[in-house]
């Protein structure tokens, strides 16, 4: 039988595990109050068109890949930024819904078909070859998409490449040429303009692919 504390002991115990138990409360709420929450970002919104853009002259269907090669880098959920001459900085507390290599595809796409009514673009799939349209494929690769601290601000550089390849078209069909773009997008240092930097550069590509077919 366990032995029970005497008259004299009860109250000293009592007052000791209050005091615990208040000093534990009082670590958890600054716990609370010094972590920022996390804020989720992603590829959202409709970006207006460039005011230059060009329609382009290739008025067959396109169908891009459903892969968009990216940086190995970029296959995390933190907002990147780079630091120094090689070293990489995670936004705090700032983070991706969704990974990148399924949400750039996906806004490209939507992006080529904007620019590009109302010719047919499509995401992966290919088209029939009885509806009797052409088509090609786009194949994308993005070989750098990161931002740079400059001055008080940021510098979001994108750098793509893309080729076309035939799918359901006559043999020897002639191709657009292939291309490469170089864009930077200044913004603010705040986690909400660069990840509108970057959706915004989704455009800028599609619109310079287009421009080039």
């Amino acid at each position: 039988m366990k032995p029970s504390l005497t008259p004299l002991l009860q109250p000293r115990y009592r007052r000791r595990d209050a005091l615990l138990l208040l000093a534990a409360t009082a670590l958890a709420g600054c716990a609370t109050r010094d972590t920022p929450p996390r804020r989720l970002y992603a590829l959202t919104g409709t970006p207006p068109l460039p005011a230059d853009a060009k329609p382009g002259k290739d008025g067959r269907a396109w169908v891009l890949a459903s892969q968009v090669a990216l940086p190995e880098l970029l296959d995390r959920d933190e907002l990147l930024v780079a630091e120094g001459s090689a070293g990489l900085r995670p936004w705090p507390e700032a983070r991706w819904a969704e990974p990148l290599r399924d949400a750039l595809p996906r806004v490209l796409a939507e992006d080529l078909w904007r620019l590009r009514q109302p010719y047919p673009v499509t995401l992966g799939a290919k088209a029939q070859a009885d509806d009797g349209v052409e088509s090609l494929r786009l194949v994308v690769q993005v070989d750098e998409w990161l931002a740079r601290p400059e001055g008080a601000g940021l510098v979001l550089s994108l750098r793509a490449r893309w080729r076309w390849a035939p799918l359901h078209a006559p043999a020897g069909t002639a191709l657009p040429p292939a291309g490469a773009a170089e864009l930077a997008l200044p913004c603010s240092a705040q986690a909400d303009a660069l990840a509108d930097a970057y959706r915004r550069s989704v455009l800028l590509l599609a619109a310079r692919i287009v421009a080039a077919s």
